[in-house]
Formats: C-alpha cells, structure tokens, sequence
C-alpha cells in the first residue's frame, strides 16, 4: 500500500510538472509577435524571453548554424542546443515561423525539466521535496526563459553519478555540463577534494580528468568547426559590464566605484575565489568528505552574489540543490518570495529604461536585489551551520545504506567495476553494524 501510494504522490508530481509547464510555455508564447515586441509588451505583459529575439537575430530563422555569420553567443553545448530546435522547425516546414520554433524548443526544456525531476527522485527525493522543482514558481517564470534547464539536468545528473560511486562519468557529464554552462563544473572540485580525502587519489584524478577531456574536447571541436565564432561568448563575457541586477550594479548607485568590464571581471572573480574557499574550509568541518558535495549549495551562492549578471533565470539553478540540501523548507520559500519581488519590479525598470513609459525607479529593484542577496546569505549560512542530512531531510532509514565507510578505506574498488563487485564489497563488510550513509535509496 505504502508503494501504491508513493507511486500516485510521484505521478501526482509529474501532472502538476506538465501543468506548470504549460501555463509557462503560454505566458511567454503570447506576446512572440515582432508588433507586440516593437510595443514593449514583453516588459508591461512579464512575457520576455531570450528565445524569440535569437530567431530573427541571429539568422535561425534562414537557417544558419550554431556559430554563423552572426555566432550564438552561448558556450559551444549550449549553442548547439539553441540551434537544434531550429533545424527541427526548418524540417517541419519550408517556412518555419517563430512560433513553431518557440513550440519544438519548448517540448527540448518539457524533456529537460522532467530528466531532471527523475533524476531528483532518484537521489532519494519525496514527492513533497520534488514539488520545490516541479512546481516552484521560478519553474514557471523560468523555463522558457532562456536555455539554463539543459545544464541543471546536467549537474543533478552528475550528483547523482557521483553518490552512486561512477566518479569516471559523474566527471565526464560535469564538463559537459560545464560546456553549456559554467556552474555545473563547480561540482568538480569539490568531488576531487572529497576523495582525496577518502585517500581514493585514483578516482580524484579520473574524475577531474574526465571533466577536463570533455571540456576541453568540446571546445576544440566547436573551435575546429568554426574558428571564427566558438570564442564569441568568451569575448561578450569579457567585455560585459555590470548589470542592473547585480549586487556590483548595487555598490555603484551607492556611491561605490563604477568600474571598467575588466577591472569588473577581475573583482568578481577574485571575490568569488575568496568566498568560495571561505566556504568550502567552513563546510568541510561539519561534513564527512561523502557530503562535500552539498556544499555546491552555498558555493553556487557565492558565485550568484559575486557574479556581475544575475540573469533572471540563475535562480533555477538554486533549486534542486535546494530540495537536496535544506534541512527545513522557510529558506526556500525566502528565495522563491524574493526572487518573484525581483521579477516582479525588474521588468517595468528595463521598460522604462527602453522607453516604454516611465517604469519604476531604480531603487525599487535595488531594495529587491539587496533582500534577494540577504535571503541567499541565509541559505548559504543554513547549509554552513546546520548538520548534513539525507537529500529531501529524509530519515537515514529511506537512503540506501552501505556498509563501507569510504573515508577509512583505501581506493581498492577500482572505477567501472560491475554490481557483482560492489556485492562483494558489502557482503565482506555485512558483520559491521555501524553502516555509513553511502547514498539515496532507488526502488
């Protein structure tokens, strides 16, 4: 009975995942004409995205590939992503529109958002933790924003590799995530510092080497098929300034310093490194090294608060790590609620500052910004101060259980060893009774 009834709580999530979906996929696809946009309505209506403006400005709409006359300015992965649903719109039709472009990219994040979710529930989530992916509302505002969801499955399928000992292939999926975009390589080091201090250096070194080979891989080929345009978001990146919903863009109206994109870049970047390792020495003394891997959590936010954009869709990247790692659910409905007050006031400023009525003034959304940066601090201070758990906050007893402690043993299972030998394993280890969390129970 107990089976039957997870089973209709997950189907229960799924439904109201596709039901979200739905009602988001309309909220940007209702203002895709050029007259709607040319009348701001994609500010006054809340239905901009990033997906409309690339069809005509980046020649997907005549066909053109990944990096053409005018490149993607999207990392290689990504940029590919972004062109795929165009070539299925050019096969479906002679004349594809935009809205059939928005329709076949649309059903790409529906398969994004859902691989997600089941590999969520394969880390051990319940459907009450499922529903702060399924159904939050950054999943509606954000879905069909932007491209972010192909990289989330990305990393939660790399965690989820990297729980059930493929540290080889939890490494190779964490650079090609990295490929598409930056965040999920920073599951890299925390693994590789993880397992050298289980004294398994061999798996550390394939782990960080896969992720490395991949990425790498991926860009000298993207460089070798097109030369001219593979380094077209490394140059943007370079050269971008600090926008209105940074923390940076916050300093400046303050009276702090404006300062140049490269001096930008440099400031954020050393602030991120700082606070990154800060959090990391902090993290460690709490956590066994098998649980270094939450601390992706609060590094992330760090890298959100020190970054010079905070586009609005990097949210999404908070919240399976969230259902993850939180010990109690208020954290997360802060970020949720601070986050739609930032949607909420962001667009009528970008608005008014295109010339589509007077908008709102800036300290509207600076206010919103500074309480969104409060709220991450909270999360990232959570994670810090609390003890580690089972993903979801589950009792020890619905996570799978192994009886080898990996931060006494030496490396001996090698990398790519079968079922058969990781049996083995346990059934030598069966007599110890003080069994260590190991990682999430799969039905």
């Amino acid at each position: 009975m107990t089976g039957h009834v997870a089973r209709l709580g997950h189907r229960a999530v799924v439904g109201l995942c596709l039901v979200v979906l739905a009602v988001g996929w309309w909220a940007k696809a209702r203002c895709l004409d050029i007259g709607a946009w040319a009348a701001g309505l994609q500010y006054s209506q809340y239905c901009y995205n990033d997906v409309a403006p690339l069809w005509f400005g980046r020649g997907l709409d005549d066909g053109a590939g990944p990096y053409g006359a005018d490149p993607l300015e999207y990392p290689p992965v990504l940029a590919v992503r972004i062109w795929l649903p165009a070539a299925v719109a050019h096969l479906l039709s002679d004349d594809p529109t935009m809205l059939l472009f928005f329709v076949t990219n649309g059903l790409l994040v529906v398969v994004e958002v859902l691989v997600t979710l089941a590999l969520l529930r394969r880390l051990g989530l319940p459907p009450a933790r499922l529903l702060w992916w399924a159904a939050a509302p950054p999943l509606f505002l954000y879905a069909f924003y932007n491209w972010d969801t192909l990289p989330i499955a990305l990393l939660v399928g790399a965690l989820l590799l990297h729980r059930r000992g493929h540290h080889t292939a939890s490494g190779a999926l964490a650079g090609l995530g990295a490929a598409a975009k930056v965040f999920p390589g920073l599951l890299v080091p925390l693994v590789v510092l993880a397992l050298l201090a289980q004294r398994r250096p061999r798996a550390a070194l394939l782990h960080g080497a896969a992720a490395l080979l991949v990425f790498v891989g991926v860009q000298v080929v993207a460089y070798l098929a097109a030369p001219q345009g593979w380094d077209r978001f490394y140059e943007l990146s370079s050269a971008r300034g600090m926008h209105v919903d940074s923390l940076w863009y916050l300093l400046a109206e303050l009276g702090g310093p404006d300062l140049s994109p490269s001096a930008l870049s440099a400031a954020s970047l050393t602030v991120f490194a700082v606070g990154a390792t800060a959090t990391v020495a902090l993290g460690v003394r709490r956590r066994r090294p098998e649980d270094w891997w939450q601390l992706l959590l609060p590094v992330l936010v760090v890298f959100l608060l020190a970054n010079k954009v905070y586009s609005p869709q990097y949210t999404l990247w908070l919240l399976p790590l969230m259902a993850l790692v939180l010990p109690r659910v208020a954290p997360f409905l802060a970020v949720v609620a601070a986050d739609v007050l930032v949607h909420a006031v962001e667009f009528p400023v970008l608005g008014g500052r295109a010339g589509f009525g007077d908008g709102l003034p800036y300290p509207v959304l600076g206010a919103a910004v500074a309480l969104r940066a409060a709220v991450l601090v909270w999360v990232a201070v959570e994670v810090l101060r609390r003890p580690p758990s089972p993903p979801g906050g589950q009792p020890k007893a619905q996570v799978e259980r192994v009886g080898v402690d990996r931060q006494t043993q030496p490396d001996r299972r090698e990398e790519g060893e079968g079922r058969g030998g990781q049996r083995e394993q346990r059934a030598a280890e069966q007599p110890r009774s003080s069994a260590v969390l190991d990682g999430p129970h799969e039905p």
